[in-house]
């Protein structure tokens, strides 16, 4: 919303754009100032930033709204990533044909002022949702996560890969249910994943088969547990 703001207003207050030039060689016409480069490129930058922030989270609080283990709830999740595409590719429609014709025909002002309203309204009601969205309650570092998956990798860098999935290590259904979890199976196409191989005949180092729980420093059996 900032990074729009100001390049509205970059575009639209006379202090922060060069004056226009009808001059045939542009080479004559009066340049942008250094305030003005600043408010324009800041205004860039702050796009940049933001676009990459809030877009892998949209998608992602989009799916947490649903029940994975809920049958009807699954469906309506999917039926939610067909409509968050189809509104992604209407908006790049909109952008390139109805907001250059605006810019170009009408103003730049306008042009850029009805993305910003846009954009103001979509906030205001994920503002006014936020109360009935479901929130999942953070579970330690990502990264953590991603450092036990790079270690056990490779430590099982010599490993054989069973061609049975069942010689990996892997937790019951029921353990992932618990944990609003879904297990990412094994297939033939990533070949690679070693980090579930077993290595030792003596799965006590590794796994505790009776309470089902991993009692190594990095517990290989949950390193495909990324969902």
């Amino acid at each position: 919303m900032q990074g729009m703001s100001m390049l509205t207003l970059s575009v639209s207050l006379p202090s922060l754009k060069p004056p226009e030039c009808h001059e045939i060689d542009v080479t004559k016409c009066k340049k942008a100032s250094t305030l003005q480069l600043a408010v324009f490129y800041g205004a860039l930058y702050t796009l940049a930033v933001g676009t990459g922030g809030t877009k892998p989270n949209i998608s992602t609080i989009g799916a947490d709204q649903f029940d994975e283990f809920d049958t009807k709830e699954k469906k309506h999740k999917l039926s939610f990533f067909n409509w968050w595409m189809f509104s992604i590719f209407i908006g790049t429609l909109f952008a390139n044909s109805v907001l250059v014709y605006i810019q170009d025909n009408v103003g730049w002002t306008l042009g850029y002022a009805l993305p910003t309203l846009g954009l103001a309204i979509s906030i205001i009601i994920f503002l006014v949702g936020t109360p009935f969205y479901r929130h999942k309650l953070p579970r330690g570092s990502p990264f953590t996560k991603m450092t036990k998956v790079i270690v056990a990798a490779i430590k099982k860098w010599n490993v054989p890969i069973p061609s049975d999935p069942k010689e990996l290590y892997e937790l019951d259904l029921e353990e992932y249910a618990k944990k609003g979890n879904v297990r990412i199976d094994s297939t033939p196409t990533l070949r690679g994943d070693k980090t579930n191989a077993k290595n030792d005949p003596n799965l006590s180092y590794y796994i505790n088969t009776k309470y089902n729980d991993c009692s190594n420093k990095y517990p290989f059996c949950e390193t495909r547990n990324y969902t």
